[in-house]
């Protein structure tokens, strides 16, 4: 594939989205769409579901699915549900009646959700990779062959990292508040629970406050505004489960004139705004799931799959649900991090779509689903 050039980061993202928006689900060109003929590649379609194209993780998580639905010259649906669990399922039913053979890379709204989704998937004969969230209790080898992967990051551990990293910024004293995403989403309630872990390395931190602001930038912004005028002084920090809810926080905080003496850490994301607050000294951390990968690695597990290249009844139960490997970000390494990769680094990155396995999902200490 040809070398992107280096577009500022949001103005690639903005491409994205509209490429999205309007449908637009493009072939690649002779390069790299290998004896595809052979393989059917006019009876697969590749869908990639999210929430929201305002949200600059899910907006990257989309380029690197086109980035390789178009490598391999398959064509791609984005689906955006808007946070309405009956809107995502009800939008994949439509796609999946239309006789495609689909394969799905989908984050979905809440862990409850995805039940329905990966048996619509297997009843269809499509092949579906979740991210994020599901029950506890159920396995993709429960399902069977149309669930390949589970794929999951260790929301405790990212948690409890930029929780110490808040708690250090502060002084290790002092009042925080924390905006938490979807409460019945499972990597929300990984990430609070470990934030309230890596907050009690700082024994002289309390605190103050926790709110959900359902992963949404707006709410992360009136929510703050409440808990500052409620709590006034008494806030040195604010934690944040995701970017686009620190970014909100960080907006109510410059209003109050206090942007740098409120410390505000995120959890995730690593989103370019992100990025360049943390430069800048506003924000004390995220952490990279590497969106550009996720965004792709779903597709390639059902695409390998589709073709032949791999059988599910050959994938490890290590290969069928995993943690991913991410990475802590602050002042100390931001640099690393601002340059977004190329559609061909992307793509090579899921050649082998296992490469950056860490772990089986041993326990989930937000198994309690309603």
């Amino acid at each position: 594939m040809p070398h992107t050039h280096h577009a500022h980061p949001m103005r690639r993202y903005a491409t994205a989205a509209a490429v999205a928006v309007l449908g637009v689900a493009t072939l690649a060109g002779c390069s790299g769409a290998q004896n595809e003929s052979a393989t059917g590649a006019d009876d697969l379609l590749m869908v990639s579901e999210v929430r929201s194209l305002t949200n600059p993780y899910e907006a990257a998580w989309v380029e690197g699915s086109k980035a390789y639905a178009d490598s391999v010259g398959v064509d791609l649906k984005v689906i955006v549900y808007g946070g309405d669990s009956q809107n995502a399922l009800s939008q994949l039913q439509s796609v999946l009646a239309t006789g495609k053979k689909v394969l799905l890379n989908i984050n979905p709204n809440t862990s409850a959700d995805t039940p329905a989704i990966v048996r619509a998937v297997q009843n269809s004969g499509g092949c579906a990779v979740t991210q994020w969230s599901k029950p506890a209790d159920l396995h993709p080898w429960d399902v069977g062959d149309g669930w390949a992967s589970y794929v999951s990051y260790d929301g405790v551990k990212e948690g409890a990292d930029t929780g110490d990293a808040l708690g250090a910024s502060i002084g290790g004293k002092g009042g925080v508040i924390a905006i938490q995403g979807l409460l019945a989403n499972e990597i929300s309630k990984t990430r609070y629970q470990g934030f309230t872990e890596g907050i009690a390395q700082h024994p002289g931190v309390t605190i103050l406050d926790n709110q959900p602001a359902d992963f949404d930038r707006n709410k992360a912004y009136t929510t703050t505004q409440t808990l500052l005028n409620k709590y006034g002084d008494k806030v040195n920090g604010i934690w944040a489960a995701t970017d686009a809810m620190a970014l909100g926080a960080l907006q109510a905080v410059r209003e109050k004139g206090k942007a740098g003496q409120i410390k505000v850490a995120s959890a995730a994301d690593a989103t370019p705004e992100g990025l360049e607050a943390i430069q800048r000294g506003e924000m004390v951390s995220t952490y990279t799931t590497d969106p550009y990968f996720n965004g792709a690695m779903g597709l390639a597990i059902c695409h390998q799959i589709a073709t032949g290249e791999r059988k599910v009844s050959d994938l490890s139960e290590l290969q069928r649900e995993f943690y991913v490997d991410q990475t802590l970000i602050t002042a100390d390494n931001v640099a690393r991090h601002i340059e977004r990769p190329t559609d061909q680094q992307i793509v090579d990155s899921v050649r082998d779509p296992f490469s950056r396995i860490v772990g089986p999902i041993e326990s989930d200490p937000s198994s309690n689903e309603e």
